[in-house]
């Protein structure tokens, strides 16, 4: 079978879905108009979608003999951001885009539905679609949501895999590693309390602003001297937020960050030690301090197998020099990580900057994956599954 002449027939549908989601994001948990238009596709090719959640569609493809259940994820949501890509396809939805990708995923994943299908007797065993909402609404997220509904379940998955846009590597190729892919992403929230009195005799009271800057100065020494130096964590605090006047010393400040880990035991010791050591550097100043530590998204963590898969179906798309084998894992976090909490696979990141072009982020209002990198994703998923269910009977 000629793939890659299969995967050219349907790209003008793909392109077509992308650019049409993308035109009309939504952001997480509002993913209606989204989600009707993926059921749509998927009866049309002859599926049989189902909502699990109220924007989470599923749909399973049986082939043409017994066998294993692999599944397939990919994610719908938008961000709160003004686009600025200067696109003829840019959003018509004021202050929100698709800055991450999310609308590539979907098309991508549509385009595999299709094309499975057009083989499906070729199959032994079921390939289960999951066009999950929410990604970007961590702690909660959208995955785990669908998870405790039962998407694993009848038919019960063997193994799942999903991808995602990577500007730092170029179109044609994809990365993927064993192990620890990306990190998990928790909450920090902390309360400090002083006593207010005037900014002139600063002793008849309690300083939260400088007591707050003592124990945000404190925690940085958490990852500098309380984690092994060949581990990775990250803890930063984006927001503070604190005082009523110029002239009047602040009696609370309020402080959110992130802290991102990939070992669970790193994950521990982070949440002990800020725990342990906020409350008293602000004692030691005659401030009290309060915090939560809320768990966000896993560490998301490739199986051998689902690493090998991937390896496999991106070497036969792109050529061994294709295949990019990060050095690190990604700071960054991914809902599907509960995924793999639950069944074996893997992820693996497609390249979507074309050479010569400036690299622009994620969550950026000038991403914009370049459209070749479907055809790549398409082909990659689409083998990884023939090889799964080749390999499983």
């Amino acid at each position: 079978m000629d793939l890659k002449s299969k995967v050219s027939g349907i790209m003008p549908q793909v392109h077509e879905l992308r650019w049409q989601i993308h035109r009309y994001p939504e952001l997480s948990l509002q993913e209606k108009q989204t989600a009707a238009l993926v059921e749509r596709e998927l009866m049309e090719i002859g599926l049989t979608p189902c909502r699990v959640t109220d924007t989470g569609v599923v749909a399973v493809l049986s082939g043409g003999r017994p066998g294993k259940t692999i599944a397939l994820r990919a994610d719908m949501d938008a961000l709160p951001l003004q686009e600025k890509t200067g696109s003829k396809y840019c959003s018509q939805v004021d202050g929100v885009m698709h800055a991450c990708g999310h609308d590539v995923h979907t098309a991508i994943l549509l385009g595999v539905a299709r094309l499975l299908t057009s083989i499906r007797e070729n199959l032994a065993g079921n390939v289960k679609f999951i066009f999950q909402p929410a990604e970007e609404n961590n702690p909660t997220g959208g995955a785990k949501p669908m998870i405790d509904a039962g998407v694993l379940d009848n038919p019960q998955v063997d193994a799942i895999l999903a991808l995602h846009v990577w500007p730092d590597l170029p179109v044609g190729s994809i990365g993927v590693r064993q192990g620890a892919m990306m990190a998990a992403s928790d909450r920090v929230f902390l309360t400090v309390e002083g006593q207010n009195s005037h900014g002139s005799a600063p002793h008849q009271g309690v300083d939260a602003i400088v007591a707050a800057a003592h124990v945000i100065t404190a925690l940085q020494t958490v990852v500098s001297r309380n984690v092994n130096p060949l581990e990775a964590a990250v803890l930063s605090f984006g927001t503070i937020k604190g005082g009523n006047r110029y002239n009047i010393i602040a009696n609370q400040v309020e402080l959110e960050g992130t802290c991102r880990t990939l070992n669970p035991a790193i994950r521990q010791l982070m949440e002990n030690r800020l725990a342990a050591l906020a409350p008293q550097v602000a004692a030691g100043l005659g401030a009290k301090c309060e915090g939560r530590y809320v768990h966000g998204y896993p560490a998301l963590i490739n199986s051998d197998q689902g690493y090998e898969l991937l390896r496999q179906a991106g070497e036969e798309t792109v050529g061994k020099e294709g295949v990019i084998i990060p050095p690190y894992s990604g700071m960054g976090a991914e809902d599907f990580a509960f995924f793999l909490e639950k069944v074996p696979g893997g992820f693996f990141w497609l390249g979507c900057t074309k050479p010569g072009d400036p690299v622009i982020p994620l969550h950026n209002p000038e991403f914009l994956p370049a459209e070749e990198c479907l055809a790549v994703g398409i082909e990659v998923l689409v083998r990884a599954v023939m090889n799964y269910l080749t390999l499983s009977q």
